[in-house]
């Protein structure tokens, strides 16, 4: 059953909860000393019944909103649910140097969650977006602790590349950053005052690839509060960190099988990004979810889910 709470963030304000209550959470400390806040939904890790743990991560001011699919439907099964706040993200702390805002650090914060709760048997891990990025640095970094990924409408590139299916937004963005080293407070308070605006907030989630025709208004809304929750700090450098596109030169170092689902109809990475993203993983299978937007494991949950499920059987994969 959806549930709707408000949450209170350290980092922000009050932002919509549309996930079930968890079992139990926590922090954990990553590597530069920064609280991470994790939850776990489903069994605990170490009961002998426990079915193999599950990790997601999400993608650039999203929240754990975004997997409330996949929680529900995985909990109920016997899996071990484990999700995190990035650090400056909702209820994590933000780092002390900010320099240590990008994926990699992000990577290591997923490290952090995983070695905090004693974890040693191979996680089926989940990325959607930026989150892709991330979970494909944890694979490479620990490959003994990763059996398989799934990544949801991610991209091996700038992400500005192909967005909206246009060059543009890849040569506006070019001189944004440019812009922001000379002069960046300009650019963090008009980011803000966007932030400020409800109105403004709902159009940015209508970019964000929602399709509205199969997404619920509390997922449009809880997507809107949850970018109100993140630094414009925050916001600029990881939008910095991927538009380097560094994803691709690590990829042939991943050694586990992934599964590619990209939506047909997302017009953040659109399905060309995608498919490029499975032709340069040693060990990848790609899927097409008809009418999937960028939150495709939003729009379609079940199919998404019926779809892991047959690759994981196929690959032998438990």
């Amino acid at each position: 059953m959806l549930t709707t709470k408000l949450l209170k963030s350290p980092n922000s304000k009050t932002h919509m909860r549309l996930l079930l209550d968890a079992i139990e959470s926590g922090y954990a400390t990553s590597f530069d000393g920064t609280p991470i806040f994790w939850e776990r939904h489903g069994p605990r890790l170490d009961d002998a019944i426990a079915l193999r743990p599950l990790m997601f991560c999400y993608g650039l001011v999203c929240s754990m909103n975004q997997w409330r699919h996949q929680i529900e439907r995985y909990s109920a099964a016997g899996h071990p649910c484990i999700l995190l706040d990035y650090r400056g993200h909702h209820r994590s702390g933000n780092p002390a140097d900010p320099q240590l805002l990008n994926i990699s650090a992000l990577a290591k914060d997923v490290s952090a969650v995983v070695h905090h709760l004693g974890i040693k048997k191979p996680l089926q891990i989940w990325g959607h977006s930026m989150g892709c990025n991330v979970v494909i640095e944890f694979a490479i970094a620990e490959p003994a602790l990763c059996q398989s990924l799934i990544l949801c409408c991610g991209t091996p590139d700038n992400p500005f590349n192909q967005m909206l299916g246009s060059q543009i937004p890849a040569k506006l963005s070019g001189k944004l950053f440019d812009f922001m080293k000379s002069y960046p407070e300009p650019i963090l308070k008009a980011w803000d005052a966007f932030r400020a605006r409800p109105a403004m907030t709902h159009i940015s989630a209508y970019l964000a690839g929602f399709n509205t025709s199969a997404s619920t208004r509390d997922d449009i809304q809880a997507y809107a509060e949850a970018v109100c929750d993140v630094s414009s700090e925050t916001f600029f450098a990881l939008l910095e960190d991927m538009s380097r596109g560094h994803t691709r030169a690590v990829l042939p170092r991943v050694k586990v099988p992934a599964l590619v689902v990209a939506g047909a109809l997302d017009r953040v990475t659109p399905p060309s990004e995608q498919r490029a993203l499975a032709e340069l993983l040693p060990d990848a299978t790609y899927v097409e979810i008809p009418a999937g937007s960028h939150n495709v494991q939003l729009d379609f949950g079940e199919y998404v889910g019926l779809k892991v499920e047959e690759f994981w059987r196929k690959r032998g994969l438990d």
